[in-house]
């Protein structure tokens, strides 16, 4: 198996301009289960509401804390306030190919429609392309879904394709590091090691 980096040597917190992306936390958690048991949600996802007892469903968060995965990277999405309004990851890492799938949820609707979903997509990416030997990252987004196509768009996904998944018709689109910094070389992003945060 090709030994690549999928992920910084050290937590790392990234601060755009209206989000900061950090490392998953045992707080979330509360969080996380009201947004994962969410029908609106669940629909935008492609999936269904999880039918779990938020006892179980702590109990398999917390596990997810303490173990590190080869093929995936989590993060919280929190506002400039400290307030956690939503989460992002890349998974499905292909160390051949050198590529990842992008996901990402707002789940504090109060939020949707204000350019937090771009500005933390940006952070990801920022994130992959700086400290992992990524080289693209792609997505898939519900072909009903402009809202989410315009605001990936805006964080530097591009090629839209329909593709149909099960029952399901998505657009994937994807973005290579190249030109992802190309396009992006003058974004002010601060990264700063967990170790450091107050």
């Amino acid at each position: 198996m090709p030994k690549i980096n999928t992920k910084a040597a050290k937590p790392i917190t990234i601060t755009g301009e209206k989000t900061v992306l950090r490392p998953k936390q045992k707080k979330d958690i509360q969080n996380d289960f009201k947004w994962r048991t969410d029908i609106e949600l669940s629909e935008l996802d492609a999936t269904l509401p999880i039918n779990l007892s938020y006892e179980q469903f702590e109990r398999i968060s917390i596990n997810d804390l303490h173990k590190s995965s080869p093929w995936s990277e989590k993060f919280s999405i929190d506002n400039l306030n400290e307030e956690h309004i939503g989460n992002c990851m890349f998974y499905d890492i292909n160390r051949w190919e050198k590529s990842c799938e992008f996901g990402i949820m707002i789940g504090n609707k109060t939020f949707w429609n204000s350019g937090y979903g771009t500005d933390a997509a940006k952070n990801l990416l920022f994130y992959i392309f700086n400290y992992t030997d990524i080289n693209e990252v792609y997505l898939h987004t519900l072909l009903k879904n402009n809202r989410a196509q315009k605001s990936f768009s805006k964080a530097g996904f591009e090629n839209p394709k329909e593709v149909k998944k099960g029952k399901y018709e998505f657009i994937r689109m994807s973005t290579l590091k190249e030109e992802w910094i190309n396009k992006f070389n003058d974004i002010e992003l601060k990264a700063t090691l967990e170790e450091e945060q107050d």
